[in-house]
């Protein structure tokens, strides 16, 4: 657990440094935060995420991409917040609606989870009945 603590610390750290010298971008912090998750690491990606919308606090992919990863870490509630903010910013994301529906199920909202599939299954009702079949049944 140190050894994760410590490449948290220093990707990070390397990473803020690149911005003080005006290099990193949003760009750069979502990729990082996507090569984290691929290696189950979520909680760096959370952190990635997080510096990503310091500096644009209007990316859907940024505060999709947090959600996701609180959710992956058990995280519902905190999931949903971030979800939400990605739906308000990009309306029509299916993974957004989906996720925020699993996390509301995990989480207890029984209705809002409904509310959620429902709404995804608008948007794509083959996408949704394949989601919900890998994932709830």
């Amino acid at each position: 657990m140190k050894n994760i603590s410590f490449i948290t610390y220093l990707l990070t750290f390397l990473l803020l440094s690149n911005i003080s010298h005006g290099q990193a971008t949003s760009t750069d912090y979502m990729r990082a935060a996507i090569k984290a998750t691929n290696k189950k690491q979520y909680t760096t990606a959370i952190q990635l995420c997080n510096a990503a919308i310091v500096l644009n606090s209007t990316s859907s992919v940024a505060y999709f991409h947090r959600g996701y990863n609180k959710m992956l870490l058990k995280d519902y509630e905190a999931a949903i917040v971030d979800l939400t903010v990605c739906l308000d910013l990009s309306p029509d994301n299916l993974s957004a609606f989906l996720y925020r529906g699993f996390s509301n199920q995990k989480a207890g909202n029984t209705m809002a989870a409904s509310m959620d599939y429902n709404s995804a299954r608008k948007i794509d009702v083959i996408e949704t009945l394949a989601f919900l079949a890998g994932h709830l049944l």
